[in-house]
């Protein structure tokens, strides 16, 4: 394959060196960087289906002669996706997404028009689960009642729970869901998993146990922790509802670093309200930025951040060592890595 155009759009201010290097290293691509990324309303009224005029109307202005660029690329790596790209840009075939969430670009269009998408999972899959872990440990060790202690210059012995025995259940066995396994067995934790696909009999070597869709909630009722990974399906949107959360043991901690739409915020918060649930734990909210008239945020026990578990450092570089990876195996006419099934929507 020669004379191939691959139109990098994230990072948005890549390096030149960073771009000759990828030309020595692919001979035959030709290498762009036009930085695109979409106002966070438009990015998340377009994972929900819920694009109007007026949000439209704040995507970004390409100029002629970047749109020029795109509409001849043959690959794209985005974020996001400038409007109506599919209808333009006619030579296009494969996107490589930046992250493992790909709603937002509409992934069903994108096959209609013979367009391959890839996403990113795996590439931040340590970062969040060091920031799981960490959370959890913060609430069995009581960290926010030592820091309060020190502001109040109160010297009195207050300890944490053991972690060592506990019983960790995750919900999607993915890249995120093993790394956060991997790390709860150093801590001696009991490791249960839930997968979509688990048959009787399963096992798998980061898991304790294996649980398929019928045995959620014979799962949950054992966890002193259910850590929440898995990606928004129509089968996933309100998954934790009132009657799931009451399958939880009393006082288990639920930490939700999937997608938002996993939880009923107003029962998760009548969880925590009545005691039944220890504390909870949610990166990611059914609307970003949360806003503050939301009741999340006075819940009791509740450890709340924004959008923020993964972390910058190395993301770029784990990142395009995957879409080199990926793209030497386009260039051979190999299948790719982590190609999204429009269906599913992972």
């Amino acid at each position: 394959m020669s004379d191939l155009c691959a139109v990098l759009m994230f990072p948005p201010n890549m390096d030149q060196s960073e771009l000759e290097r990828l030309e020595r290293r692919f001979g035959t691509v030709a290498f762009h960087n036009i930085g695109y990324l979409d106002p966070h309303g438009l990015r998340d009224a377009k994972a929900k289906g819920r694009v109007t005029e007026d949000l439209l109307a704040t995507a970004p202005v390409l100029t002629e002669a970047q749109r020029k660029v795109i509409a001849g690329a043959d690959v794209l790596m985005a974020l996001d996706l400038p409007p109506g790209i599919r209808d333009w840009a006619t030579r296009l075939r494969w996107v490589q997404a930046i992250g493992a969430g790909i709603g937002h670009l509409e992934p069903k269009e994108l096959h209609a028009k013979n367009i391959m998408l890839t996403n990113a999972a795996g590439v931040a899959s340590v970062p969040i689960a060091e920031f799981v872990i960490g959370r959890l440990l913060e609430v069995w060790k009581d960290i926010r009642v030592l820091e309060r202690q020190q502001r109040d210059r109160d010297w009195r012995m207050h300890q944490g729970l053991l972690v060592k025995g506990r019983s960790i259940g995750i919900v999607g066995l993915g890249a995120i869901g093993r790394d956060v396994a991997r790390r709860a067995r150093a801590f001696e934790m009991t490791v249960l998993a839930n997968r979509r696909s688990a048959r009787p009999g399963d096992t798998d070597p980061d898991a304790d146990e294996i649980y398929g869709p019928d045995g959620l909630d014979e799962m949950l009722a054992r966890c002193d922790a259910v850590v929440l990974c898995a990606p928004q399906t129509p089968e996933t949107i309100d998954l934790f509802d009132t009657e799931r959360l009451a399958r939880l043991k009393p006082g288990a901690v639920v930490a939700n670093v999937g997608r938002g739409s996993i939880i009923d915020e107003t029962a998760l918060v009548e969880a925590l309200e009545s005691g039944h649930l220890g504390a909870a734990v949610l990166d990611v909210t059914r609307e970003e930025p949360l806003p503050a008239s939301s009741p999340l945020w006075d819940a009791p026990n509740m450890y709340l951040s924004p959008h923020c578990s993964t972390a910058r450092e190395g993301y770029n570089e784990a990142l395009l060592e995957l879409f080199c990876d990926n793209l030497e195996r386009y260039l051979a006419g190999e299948p790719l890595l982590n190609v999204v099934d429009p269906d599913r929507g992972y």
